[in-house]
């Protein structure tokens, strides 16, 4: 497993049209629509300044992906550094929640949308409502932080509040443990 590393900008954004328009006119390309559920799990407290851990399982079209990351806001934006794993076991779930606990499920809708090694995410998240999401990912030549620097500044018109932190934290477990379905 590879240690990957992005920059993060997250927003809420009440209409999506403006920004398709900006992708556009910037060189994004319409990637496809996709239906996503993750599953967060509880994760045992460290001792550790690295940010917020985080284990979840996204669930896309019937294959499974295990992600764990550390995040933490840096600059204005939330870096997230991360390992990720793909599973087809339609176990997987049911063994993570029975051994930590779940904290969240998230469903959503996601819209994509890529340029270079920028991905665009307008997310429809169920309970919460629009969010879009620009993800600079870490390559060799680039500097992320400058590409950040530049969407915040391209997509701010379009956007409301910011928000720091996961959709874990924007949707409230309501108590009870869920298992994740099939996949």
């Amino acid at each position: 497993m590879t240690l990957r590393l992005n920059r993060e900008l997250k927003a809420y954004c009440d209409d999506f049209a403006p920004v398709r328009t900006l992708l556009r006119d910037h060189g994004a390309a319409f990637v496809e629509v996709k239906e996503q559920v993750d599953h967060y799990y509880r994760l045992p407290p460290v001792d550790t300044d690295g940010g917020t851990r985080r284990l979840k399982l996204r669930i896309e079209r019937g294959k499974g992906e295990l992600i764990y990351y550390c995040e933490g806001q840096e600059r204005g934006a939330r870096t997230s550094r991360f390992r990720t794993a793909s599973t087809d076991d339609p176990l997987m779930g049911d063994v993570l929640a029975a051994a930590l606990g779940v904290s969240a499920v998230v469903r959503k809708e996601r819209e994509l949308w890529r340029k270079d090694n920028v991905v665009f995410n307008l997310d429809t998240v169920e309970g919460v409502g629009q969010i879009f999401e620009v993800e600079v990912q870490a390559q060799d030549g680039c500097d992320i932080d400058r590409q950040i620097s530049e969407y915040q500044l391209l997509f701010e018109p379009c956007l409301g509040d910011h928000i720091v932190g996961s959709n874990e934290d924007l949707v409230a477990a309501d108590g009870k443990e869920h298992a994740p379905r099939s996949f």
